[in-house]
């Protein structure tokens, strides 16, 4: 079974966060997340270098918690990337993890996620790199070490 089958939305509200699998209206439209559209709106994406790579074979799965700052700063950074990417958002999936990292409807830990954010990148489904908790660089620069495997 794919854990990150397209028809499961299953997700949850437990004041103050989400958990399970959500999506960029969630985040954005969400009265208790201005932190989302904060970061968004004030990224300024230098993402030249990746405009000249192929992101057609690249599925992304996003694992986050919506209480975790390091999350807060770096999803929103990373949909204005690929907004501006104009990449398939049928092609990303963010779960929303609970505080000890766990999936809350559903058992995430083959992925092995210790730290949130994790971003993992995937090309044909071979898992091709990760982003973990914050970018070595930047995340335009990891971003294209991984796709381009430079």
């Amino acid at each position: 079974m794919n854990p990150f089958s397209r028809n499961d939305h299953d997700y949850i509200y437990k004041k103050p966060y989400h958990y399970g699998v959500l999506n960029k209206n969630i985040l954005m439209s969400h009265d208790g997340y201005s932190w989302f559209s904060k970061q968004y709106d004030q990224y300024q994406p230098i993402d030249d270098k990746l405009r000249k790579l192929n992101f057609s074979d690249i599925n992304i799965r996003i694992f986050m918690g919506t209480w975790c700052h390091d999350s807060k700063r770096e999803i929103p950074r990373l949909i204005k990337i690929l907004d501006n990417l104009k990449y398939n958002h049928s092609k990303l999936v963010i779960i929303g993890l609970t505080k000890d990292k766990k999936g809350y409807f559903k058992d995430y830990t083959t992925f092995n996620i210790l730290n949130t954010p994790t971003i993992i990148f995937y090309r044909n489904d071979h898992e091709i790199g990760r982003i973990i908790e914050k970018p070595k660089d930047s995340l335009e620069s990891d971003i294209f070490s991984i796709i381009s495997g430079e």
